[in-house]
């Protein structure tokens, strides 16, 4: 599916971005609310679910925010609503 297909790209982009903090235990889960408007840049990012390990979080969070331009499908797919809102969890050994 196309909107499988984005997502996976946003989050490959944002993976690029992370640095991992040093002495990170585990493999901790984060959730983020991320708000994206046409042309793929982040308006807004709010924490959903901690991962217990504020340095894993920070380190997600600012490369949330250093990954735009997104990659968004092209606008006249009508595909859009689909990335206005995203839910996106990271770890660091995925």
């Amino acid at each position: 599916r196309e909107v499988d297909k984005y997502k996976r790209l946003i989050a490959d982009r944002i993976r690029q971005k992370i640095t991992e903090p040093p002495g990170l235990k585990g493999n901790p889960e984060v959730e983020f609310d991320v708000v994206v408007i046409p042309g793929g840049d982040v308006l807004d990012v709010k924490i959903r679910k901690t991962s217990g390990q504020a340095a894993w979080d920070s380190a997600v969070e600012r490369a949330i925010r250093l990954a735009p331009p997104l990659p968004l499908p092209p606008a006249e797919s009508g595909l859009m609503r689909e990335f206005r809102e995203l839910n996106l969890k990271f770890r660091p050994k995925e």
